[in-house]
């Protein structure tokens, strides 16, 4: 797996590869697609996946997928925010390419194969209406988006948020294996255990406002 933190707010975009047969997806492309395409040369791309649609996560979506020519999965209930300037100059900080309604709907369940890899669907509103996570269960990873970070979590003041369904989503995401890596839309890596120790808002130290 490669974390690529991409363009001026720090996204990680996350690729992940089989060793052995080259197969790769492209999670959360949110900026820098030249960059991301020349790290994803000796691979075989199947697909791109976003965890959400903001900008920042979907930004580059447009032009890996017409270079590429490869499917886009992504929870329709998000489409709404995938060419949304949230606020002003978003697209232009992030260097927004126009992005395509996705070719799939991701859903709680799914399985997502390629090569020898599987990544379940876990479906984590809150941060948006349409928020997924990616869980390896054999490799034990998670890839939260911005749903769950190291020692924080997701903002919910932005178009769709929800304080309360983010609250439910972490505590689903609480019922993972405690050696979970995570591997957050921003910052560093994690881990479950380590998140129900010290993060304030799955101890309680702080509260989700909504």
């Amino acid at each position: 797996m490669k974390v690529l933190t991409v363009g001026h707010l720090a996204e990680n975009c996350i690729v992940v590869y089989d060793e052995k047969t080259k197969d790769c997806v492209i999670v959360d492309p949110g900026a820098d697609g030249e960059d991301i395409l020349e790290e994803v040369k000796d691979f075989n791309v199947k697909s791109i996946l976003a965890t959400h649609g903001h900008l920042d996560h979907v930004g580059q979506v447009g032009f890996l997928k017409q270079v590429l020519d490869i499917p886009f999965y992504m929870n329709v209930k998000d489409n709404f925010l995938i060419n949304n300037d949230i606020f002003p100059g978003f697209s232009m900080i992030v260097k927004a390419t126009k992005c395509p309604e996705p070719d799939f709907d991701l859903k709680e369940g799914d399985i997502l194969t390629f090569g020898s890899i599987s990544l379940s669907v876990i479906e984590t509103p809150g941060h948006t209406p349409g928020s997924v996570c990616f869980y390896g269960e054999e490799n034990k990873i998670l890839i939260s988006g911005d749903t769950l970070f190291a020692g924080s979590v997701g903002r919910v003041d932005l178009p769709g948020g929800n304080g309360a369904e983010l609250e439910k989503s972490l505590k689903k995401l609480m019922n993972l294996p405690e050696d979970t890596v995570v591997y957050p839309g921003h910052g560093n890596r994690t881990t479950i255990g380590r998140e129900k120790i010290v993060n304030p808002f799955i101890t309680g130290v702080f509260k989700l406002k909504w």
